[in-house]
């Protein structure tokens, strides 16, 4: 599965070690490319997701990490949980990453604002 990483900007919810191995997400051009809070997000390749650059000047989605200290209580036997968190878009540009602390999610990778785009 391909996802885009934002490096930077997170720690864990439980550590609060910051998170290098960056989270990763699916929007704009999905090809693994690499962003930091403030970039703009890409759509010259393909598959983009949405399938075009929404209007919309602010988009929330989920992101996915796990945490790179061992001694995180997120660790059970060999490897960590993998932990969400939101990505805010505002204008094309990676605005924030916070932790995701809503309800249990029911798809990989959701956009979840604008309530329009929740779907796709």
């Amino acid at each position: 599965m391909n996802f885009n990483t934002i490096n930077g900007g997170l720690s864990c919810p439980f550590c609060k070690e910051e998170i290098v191995s960056g989270v990763g997400f699916q929007y704009g051009t999905i090809d693994n490319r690499r962003y930091e809070i403030g970039d703009e997000i890409d759509w010259s390749g393909m598959p983009c997701r949405p399938s075009k650059k929404p209007a919309e000047d602010l988009i929330k989605t989920v992101g996915y990490f796990n945490c790179d200290n061992v001694r995180c209580s997120s660790w059970q036997d060999c490897y960590p949980d993998i932990q969400t968190a939101i990505v805010t878009i505002e204008k094309n540009r990676i605005k924030s990453l916070e932790i995701y602390s809503g309800p249990e999610l029911k798809r990989q990778y959701p956009i979840i604002e604008p309530g329009s785009l929740a779907d796709l």
